[in-house]
């Protein structure tokens, strides 16, 4: 069997439902961020976003290979033989790697800005109370800025994916849909790893971050006691 004709396993379960996850959570706050009415299900979707966040990032150390950051950030060199089309093989190419590394530095910009934000009316972020109010505006600044171009960021990914189908005749989706490709060579291995320990360490983490993130674990010092004057 030839390596054009050899489909793998590429993208493991954990690294799929993250990716989608996070595409469905990203639109949730995009939909929930500019009304007032909408912004405590706006934190929901926040803290949901850091729970995914800190679970790839963990994932990034011990998941499977395609989906650890020692796979896919590469140096320089590796990025020039992409581009000039001496590099080949699985899961994300030096430049993606590289582009996925941006785009999560930007998203864990923007929750824990997000974290400490408000609106100057009604509504403060489950962490708002550690800060200044002078803090918290210039947060909250820094949190649309950050939103606004991660929109940006978003948009040229779908560009390139589009670019990929189009252009260069690569299927970007369905892979990671399905969780294999075919291979581009024979020295392509399936990915490897990523157990089931793995995937519960991952998640405890997550879920100890959302809880760190809700606010949950503060509690507001007791009111002083009114004294009634007795007449």
């Amino acid at each position: 069997m030839s390596a054009a004709s050899k489909s793998i396993r590429v993208w493991d379960l954990p690294t799929r439902a993250f990716h989608w996850s996070l595409l469905l959570t990203f639109i949730g706050l995009y939909l929930t961020g500019e009304s007032s009415d909408l912004l405590e299900f706006h934190q929901w979707f926040g803290l949901a976003m850091v729970g995914l966040l800190v679970f790839r990032l963990t994932w990034g150390f011990i998941g499977s290979t395609t989906a650890r950051f020692s796979q896919f950030v590469r140096g320089k060199a590796a990025v020039s033989d992409y581009l000039n089309g001496r590099w080949q093989g699985v899961g994300h190419n030096p430049l993606g790697g590289w582009s996925v590394i941006a785009m999560l530095l930007l998203l864990f910009a923007m929750v824990v800005t997000g974290l400490f934000a408000n609106n100057d009316a009604d509504f403060t972020a489950p962490l708002t109370f550690l800060v200044s109010d002078g803090v918290s505006s210039l947060l909250t600044s820094v949190h649309h800025l950050l939103f606004n171009l991660l929109l940006v960021v978003v948009v040229i990914h779908v560009g390139a994916i589009v670019f990929y189908t189009i252009v260069l005749a690569k299927d970007l989706v369905t892979p990671m849909i399905k969780g294999d490709a075919p291979a581009e060579s024979d020295q392509d291995a399936p990915t490897q790893g990523g157990g089931m320990i793995a995937v519960i360490v991952a998640l405890v983490l997550a879920v100890l971050a959302v809880w760190g993130a809700s606010g949950a674990w503060y509690q507001p010092p007791a009111k002083p006691a009114v004294s009634t004057p007795e007449w």
